[in-house]
């Protein structure tokens, strides 16, 4: 769970272009920018608002700040890094429909990118090792080997057919040799299924987190069956965990937006070893 106020997110993110054009990005009107004009619009109606003037309405204003706290970690944990995968990344991520609503599975691209993007970051920031890449992310754990494979499903009823998809491929790349120690997670953002581009927390200060973890637990009892969360064994030997992964914007009484995340991790029974290791030395960031 991340909490920053406007001028945090301003400050962290003022060298956001100096980086992206030392990745080899041109800087254009793209969505991460948006993001951040919606941050400067929103400290300015604060102001407004301490100064007893009315209320302006802000184009994008939930979505938009909840870009801007998800690229602050992007650019907390990759800010001084620059390679090939991470600018591929990158690139992605700033593409694509800046308001969520506007989003389709055919424009998608953007978003996706960003799940990948943060679930690394807030990885990283947590202390852990993670390289991006192929597959989308590798984590390093007390010297085992995790290859991750990222899916952000549309709809439910596609849940288990993205799940199937990135076991498959995961499981090529753990046969390839030289993996035979490496160890596999499917990551799957609910995301995209729990707001449908539009759905905000609106609850008072500590019921947020809660609130998003009630959802979660919700969604995976209603769908187990759908989603085979039961027949996890039945992946590829070494794939260790799925991972459900749910993020919403978190409005407090209308004074302050916090990036809100939980994760499930459902152990596959494949291997105790490395299940135990990451049970002991994930860091907890949610």
């Amino acid at each position: 769970m991340q909490v920053a106020s406007f001028d945090d997110v301003l400050e962290v993110l003022k060298d956001l272009d100096p980086w992206l054009l030392a990745l080899g990005i041109k800087l254009k009107n793209d969505r991460w920018h948006e993001a951040l004009k919606t941050v400067a619009r929103a400290r300015e109606q604060r102001q407004r608002i301490e100064r007893g003037e009315k209320r302006q309405f802000v184009p994008n204003y939930i979505p938009g700040l909840y870009d801007a706290t998800e690229v602050v970690e992007i650019f907390r944990a990759f800010g001084t890094e620059n390679s090939p995968a991470l600018k591929e990344k990158v690139q992605r991520a700033l593409s694509g429909p800046i308001t969520p609503l506007s989003e389709q599975p055919n424009n998608s691209t953007a978003r996706n990118a960003m799940f990948e993007l943060t679930l690394a970051a807030n990885w990283k920031n947590g202390g852990a090792g993670v390289e991006l890449g192929e597959p989308d992310i590798l984590l390093y754990l007390t010297g085992l080997k995790f290859h991750v494979e990222c899916k952000r499903p549309f709809y439910a009823h596609s849940v288990r057919a993205n799940i199937k998809d990135a076991a498959s491929q995961l499981g090529a790349g753990l046969d390839k040799p030289g993996r035979e120690n490496d160890y596999g997670i499917v990551a799957i953002s609910l995301s995209r299924i729990f707001t449908k581009g539009e759905l905000v927390c609106f609850a008072p200060e500590g019921q947020g987190r809660r609130i998003v973890r009630e959802a979660l637990a919700k969604m995976l009892k209603e769908n187990a069956e759908d989603w085979g969360i039961w027949r996890f064994h039945e992946l590829h030997e070494r794939i260790v965990a799925v991972v459900f992964h749910l993020g919403s914007p978190w409005d407090v009484n209308g004074e302050r937006l916090i990036n809100l995340s939980t994760t499930d991790f459902r152990n596959t029974g494949n291997n105790a070893r490395a299940w135990e290791t990451l049970e002991q030395n994930l860091p907890k960031v949610y």
